[in-house]
């Protein structure tokens, strides 16, 4: 019967301790990417249980003062303090164990080893906060990369797909927060507030606050865009402006409440956000009611529920069939 992995094995490999089976089993485990997150938080977690080697920096810079003032007298050379508890053959064996699975991981899952990945499920808002303090609302179905190591301090580059909301923190050294998108478009930010969707559609940025700049592959001069411009990357790599009021702006960000917002909006389009949100495929075979228009605000925290708030109005029926929705006119 095949071991189950545990924190303990984990531990002894860490030490240089573990069996060919266990490295083995390690190995299974880690080609599931939900296990490698897991995994660079056991072995932070083991770091810090281990004894570490201190230098004594002032005794270090007594000696150098003895070395200047007293020139001809020798100094001894500086002991080298070993960790206790740790032979420097376990170290060797821990160092050469860590560096073939980083070489593994590197090699096979590039992008998870250099990148912590925020992600939302259908249906499903996360908020968290990043390394330089700058904070982050993640709408459904998207995902957000940012760099595992250096970041807020080398570099504070982030790469978006979906939809997401960022307050930026503002640095000392007036570092650039830049956000990357699927389409190419770049974002740069010193300290504000916006909002960016992008997905195959097309990308949208919303600016609430202080100042951003957005390119594209096709435009060379980045636009410079104020609070209230929501700027549309077209498919041409085209940018369009266009400034909001203050409703629409707050609706920019219904969906923070679980809030769908459509103003003149074809069906056809609700479908495709419903597609996007919750993961369900709707189906107009009517071309009349797919273009039929919906206009105001529907709170909903899934398919059914939104579609049944709008059949009232619009006048449809729902049906499923084969995991999708069909949406037919009342007579």
């Amino acid at each position: 019967m095949r071991p189950e992995l545990t924190k303990h094995i984990v531990f002894s490999y860490f030490s240089g301790d573990s069996t060919a089976l266990q490295k083995k089993l390690i190995e299974d485990w880690l080609t599931d990417i939900r296990n490698v997150e897991v995994y660079f938080e056991w072995l932070e977690e083991w770091e810090t249980m281990q004894p570490q080697f201190l230098p004594d920096t002032s005794l270090a810079l007594n000696r150098m003062d003895e070395r200047i003032l007293q020139k001809a007298e020798p100094v001894s050379e500086p002991q080298i303090i070993k960790a206790p508890g740790i032979s420097t053959k376990t170290m060797l064996q821990w160092a050469a164990s860590v560096m073939l699975i980083l070489s593994v991981l590197i090699y096979t899952q590039r992008e998870v080893v250099m990148y912590k990945t925020y992600q939302t499920a259908f249906g499903e808002l996360k908020s968290f906060t990043l390394d330089d303090s700058s904070q982050v609302v993640l709408n459904a179905n998207s995902s957000l990369k940012v760099p595992r190591w250096g970041f807020g301090k080398s570099t504070r580059h982030v790469f978006l797909e979906g939809e997401a909301e960022f307050s930026v923190k503002h640095t000392i050294d007036h570092q650039y927060f830049k956000v990357h998108t699927a389409d190419k478009s770049l974002i740069t930010v010193l300290g504000t507030e916006f909002v960016v969707y992008t997905r195959k559609q097309r990308t949208n940025v919303v600016l609430n606050k202080g100042k951003v700049q957005l390119s594209s592959y096709a435009k060379e001069k980045p636009l410079t865009m104020r609070p209230g411009d929501r700027a549309t990357v077209e498919s041409n790599g085209q940018i369009k402006v266009q400034q909001l009021s203050k409703t629409e702006l707050i609706e920019q960000t219904a969906w923070k409440e679980h809030r769908f917002v459509f103003d003149d909006t074809p069906l056809k389009e609700v479908a495709v956000k419903i597609r996007e949100v919750f993961g369900v495929v709707v189906r107009i075979n009517d071309k009349n009611l797919a273009m039929r228009t919906a206009t105001g605000s529907f709170p909903a925290k899934n398919a059914e529920e939104l579609l049944t708030s709008m059949s009232f109005m619009y006048s449809f029926e729902i049906t499923k069939a084969d995991n999708k929705i069909l949406l037919i006119p009342n007579p």
